[in-house]
């Protein structure tokens, strides 16, 4: 049977065990590993409750953006490779595992319809470079780092990362990276374009708070329209995106938050979006 959370599961998911969820009034939800024994590795629990909060924010209309964090030194470790997990041996096991268990996280980051900001601390190491790497923004601290760890326990990368690391780094060093499980240093993040903000560690979620009330006073088919269009854009040629542009910012023009956009500009005071 494929391993995931139900819908009956989801709705009696209101505490969790493995992350914490905090949501503000200004529409900022913060989701954050709470795992720091382990680096906040993922365990089945701590995966199916992720997949569960990710969509929970996703359905809510008053979540703005959300926000991943991790607890304690690091921001995600990947897989608990200490969890016993019956039927590894069984073929097929990695694939309804990865399938149904990890994929989802992803999946939820990039469909979303809000932004997602990734606040890096420590290692984000295996699918915890998948997970950074998926959302929309990315403020990392000094000492973080991206680690491709599957090269040395004889795996290859999952969660998308081959697509993801190689559309920032290109193919000969993304399969570097991947191969000989190399970290790219917080740094390196921001000289490829991954990270948006390098900043102290004692004010790293301080910065990716801060970002994150920007974005939510932000107008919300601004947000969405832009993620919708960023993402088409990696299969269309510009002519096919300008033609969609051109359909979307029809939807915007009879929108009610750009009549609030206008009179706000000509009457200079900050606007009021709702998304509307």
């Amino acid at each position: 049977m494929p391993l995931r959370a139900s819908r009956k599961q989801a709705a009696n998911m209101s505490e969790y065990q493995t992350i914490l969820v905090d949501t503000s009034d200004s529409g900022v939800t913060t989701i954050t590993f709470n795992r720091p024994k382990s680096r906040n590795a993922l365990n089945r629990l701590c995966r199916l409750e992720t997949i569960d909060a990710i969509r929970a924010a996703n359905c809510d209309k008053a979540v703005r953006v959300v926000v991943l964090a991790g607890n304690g030194n690091g921001f995600c470790a990947g897989a608990d490779l200490t969890e016993e997990s019956p039927g590894m041996a069984e073929d097929g096991w990695g694939t309804r595992q990865l399938r149904y268990e990890y994929n989802p996280i992803i999946e939820g980051i990039l469909s979303a319809e809000k932004p997602f900001i990734a606040a890096v601390n420590g290692a984000a190491a295996g699918f915890g470079a998948s997970i950074a790497l998926a959302c929309d923004f990315t403020v990392m601290a000094e000492d973080a780092y991206l680690y491709s760890a599957f090269g040395g326990i004889g795996l290859t990368a999952d969660g998308g990362l081959h697509k993801m690391l190689s559309e920032y780094v290109g193919q000969k060093k993304a399969y570097e990276m991947i191969a000989l499980s190399q970290k790219l240093s917080a740094q390196q993040c921001e000289h490829y374009g991954m990270a948006n903000a390098v900043v102290p560690a004692q004010v790293l979620m301080a910065k990716a708070q801060e970002l994150a009330q920007q974005v939510a006073a932000a107008a919300p088919l601004t947000l969405r329209y832009s993620k919708l269009l960023l993402k088409e854009s990696k299969t269309s040629s510009v002519e096919q995106i300008a033609e969609r542009e051109a359909q979307l910012q029809n939807y915007c023009i009879r929108s009610k938050d750009f009549a609030e956009g206008m009179a706000a500009f000509f009457e200079k005071r900050p606007a009021k979006f709702t998304g509307e």
